[in-house]
């Protein structure tokens, strides 16, 4: 007799990179990252003075009808480091001005969970990164998975 048993969920892999340093506009994420420090700031604080310190940006859910304001639009897009948009479906509403956040732009089963942006020093382009949750369900641990996929995209744009 053979018996086998499947898991619901796969062994997701936490982040295991170098040290990082995150802005986060809103509660710091409960990630398993010992090697990362999050350390929250207010929408005053989205210079690039005020960022050259950090290795990326994270705006938390509830702080994205603001940072969708159009007066933020060139921070995100002229900034060096990259700026993650969580629980966003898209960078649209945040990176063109005539465009309005309003719940369209939200997660939906079949979207990204989070967005992410940084415009290249190298030759002027602009990279958009999306990551959605493993199998379309919002769980904590897809959650920590989004945000170790994050963390590893942070690490090799710095490598």
């Amino acid at each position: 007799m053979l018996l086998t048993a499947c898991t619901q969920t796969p062994d997701f892999e936490p982040y295991d990179g170098r040290a990082l340093r995150i802005a986060v506009v809103g509660d710091p994420p409960d990630v398993n990252a010992e090697q990362v420090k999050f350390n929250e700031i207010s929408f005053d604080e989205l210079t690039n003075e005020e960022l050259s310190s950090y290795d990326a940006v994270i705006m938390t859910e509830n702080n994205l009808p603001k940072a969708a304001e159009a007066k933020y639009a060139d921070t995100y897009t002229d900034s060096s480091i990259p700026f993650f948009f969580i629980s966003a479906s898209s960078h649209i509403p945040f990176t063109v001005n005539d465009i309005e956040y309003n719940d369209s732009w939200k997660w939906e089963v079949g979207k990204s969970y989070a967005v992410g942006v940084l415009k290249s020093k190298k030759n002027d382009t602009f990279h958009r990164w999306g990551y959605g949750l493993y199998n379309d369900e919002l769980t904590d641990e897809s959650i920590r998975d989004v945000y170790s996929r994050i963390l590893k995209t942070i690490d090799e744009l710095n490598h």
